[in-house]
């Protein structure tokens, strides 16, 4: 497991529950609220490209190691999941190197994972 990136608040501060939007072009966004500085609300959206794929497990699904890997920060895993996925279809060897199995987990869920060949955090 490596951390990729962590929340600027504790995952119980958010505004709003995440939002998880798929957008055009294999590319998938997880929008976030937090407040502020000055008291405003601040949006971070966490973009990954190169989808390859995605699922949401809910509060009563979530296990424990989801909250302790990946509670409030995205972690990169090394997985079955990852595996089976670079097996399947026809893809050459950059995208397959490429591919990572992302995870993150909020409050009483969800946690978010997805394979895909590239992220960012937009603020």
């Amino acid at each position: 497991m490596n951390e990729l990136w962590r929340l600027p608040v504790p995952a119980s501060a958010l505004l709003k529950s995440p939002e998880f939007v798929v957008l055009p072009r294999r590319e998938c966004e997880l929008r976030l609220s937090i407040e502020g500085e000055h008291g405003e609300v601040a949006d971070i959206r966490l973009r990954f490209g190169g989808l390859e794929a995605y699922k949401c497990t809910f509060m009563t699904s979530c296990t424990a190691d989801m909250f302790k890997l990946a509670y409030g920060k995205l972690v990169s895993l090394d997985s079955d999941w990852l595996d089976d996925v670079k097996m399947t279809g026809r893809k050459d060897k950059q995208v397959i190197d490429a591919l990572r199995h992302l995870m993150i987990t909020f409050d009483d869920g969800p946690c978010y994972e997805v394979i895909c060949g590239s992220w960012s955090a937009i603020n």
